[in-house]
């Protein structure tokens, strides 16, 4: 029978927390899945472990890359083309989730037609699973439980800063993929910050304010490697510019917008920053007015994600 939700686990060298994702996926409540394993040719014993669930029922396929594409999302592409569900979980490697995560998102899906993406919250855990102090939803996660349109979620909760912030949070509908430009794959450090701004594009999104993925903080991060060289500069201005183009935005929120991101930029120090400096400033086209923009415009509440 074909299973309701496709579950895909994208893998490069994350042994070390490769077992405890998958059993977080099979020992979900919810269980009308399948459960499709990609290795993107890792240098570790990760094969061993994703071998190892071999003969498991809900393991539909097994794909060892021999060559590495250095791309995670050709690697989401790969795993959303075999995929045989009405909805897709990217699952991230080194994440973890909570039993009920599946049972509450999808139940939410099942019951909203017109909604395309459901995500909840997430507790930032470190390298050895502990809680960390900080959380990107500064009013807390109390449980409710919030329906919005996708273009109104994109301009309170994507344009400034991505709310769907971790692909292991998100359930979508399979049948929009192929409704997405793929240039998101361009970007390595946030093009999935394009792709759900995308996705949020072509229905409604239901936010689940209860902490149910476990988003791991590591140094072997592909995100924390482009941050450490300053990569992260110039994948920023090209979506947020994007972004901008996909919203109604008033002239002055586009200032205020470029000059969030100015002002940011020119606390930066790390690798390259001359090089990146100019391209950055190539794409995004801001300036010390827009700064100015900025610092008055926030008082008004120009820019604010909500």
């Amino acid at each position: 029978m074909t299973p309701l939700v496709s579950v895909i686990i994208p893998n490069y060298n994350h042994a070390p927390y490769l077992k405890e994702r998958i059993d977080s996926v099979l020992n979900q409540t919810f269980q009308d899945f399948e459960l499709i394993l990609l290795d993107d040719c890792s240098t570790d014993n990760s094969r061993d472990i994703i071998n190892g669930y071999a003969d498991n029922p809900h393991v539909s396929h097994i794909v060892l890359n021999e060559k590495n594409t250095r791309n995670t999302f050709i690697q989401w592409e790969r795993g959303i083309q075999l995929a045989c569900g009405k909805y897709i979980w990217i699952a991230e490697s080194d994440d973890v989730a909570e039993s009920t995560f599946l049972e509450t998102l999808v139940g939410q899906l099942e019951m909203n037609p017109n909604a395309v993406v459901a995500y909840s919250h997430s507790l930032m855990i470190d390298s050895d699973g502990q809680e960390l102090p900080y959380s990107w939803h500064k009013k807390g996660s109390p449980g409710t439980i919030h329906t919005f349109d996708g273009n109104t979620f994109i301009r309170q909760k994507m344009l400034v800063d991505s709310r769907i912030y971790n692909a292991s949070m998100a359930v979508f509908c399979k049948s929009v993929f192929q409704l997405l430009p793929k240039d998101y794959q361009a970007h390595r450090f946030c093009g999935d910050w394009l792709f759900w701004t995308y996705v949020c594009q072509h229905g409604q999104v239901i936010e689940v304010c209860r902490r149910l993925n476990r988003f791991r903080q590591h140094q072997n991060k592909v995100s924390v490697k482009s941050m450490d060289q300053g990569q992260n500069w110039r994948d920023n201005a090209s979506v947020i510019s994007c972004i901008a183009d996909l919203v109604n935005i008033t002239s002055l929120q586009r200032r205020c917008l470029r000059g969030r991101w100015t002002k940011r930029f020119h606390k930066y120090d790390g690798a390259n920053r001359e090089e990146i400096k100019q391209e950055f400033f190539t794409i995004l086209d801001g300036n010390l007015l827009d700064i100015c923009c900025y610092e008055i415009g926030k008082w008004f509440g120009f820019l604010k994600n909500q």
